[in-house]
């Protein structure tokens, strides 16, 4: 009788370690699924700031050209002339057709360039303007 017992006490004890193991899982793969989430969120969140800090920087630059210079620069895909010649077209030896924006947010330096690339001629003008941006950063600091 004392066997019998033992045996139910231990088959006991079994069934909730196995019962308290499968809700601990379950509670750490919702907890580790709700991490995940927010991380990418937040990596999300913080590289479309990165995004916009550096478009208000390529505006800016764009603001202070005059109307004919903005649509020469526009017409050939390029950020600025190193030229001072304003009416003609800008030669590729002066042309700079990508921007680095140094963003330094809590400590951390970021660079996010700005860059035009052709791509497909449209109808319109035979010519379409795409800008582009990338980041580059540690992966621990974004």
């Amino acid at each position: 009788m004392w066997k019998n017992k033992k045996g139910a006490a231990l088959l006991q004890v079994l069934l909730i370690t196995a019962v308290l193991a499968g809700m601990a899982t379950m509670l750490l793969r919702a907890s580790l699924s709700r991490t995940t989430a927010a991380r990418k969120t937040r990596r999300t969140v913080s590289a479309q700031m990165l995004i916009n800090s550096c478009m208000a920087e390529v505006n800016t630059i764009w603001s202070i050209k005059s109307p004919e210079v903005f649509a020469r620069d526009l017409r050939q895909c390029i950020m600025y002339c190193n030229s001072t010649n304003l009416t003609s077209a800008c030669s590729t030896a002066n042309s700079v057709k990508k921007h680095e924006c140094k963003i330094t947010i809590d400590g951390n330096e970021y660079t996010v360039t700005a860059e035009f690339t052709e791509s497909s001629p449209t109808e319109d003008d035979g010519r379409k303007c795409e800008l582009g941006y990338t980041i580059e950063f540690d992966e621990d600091t974004l």
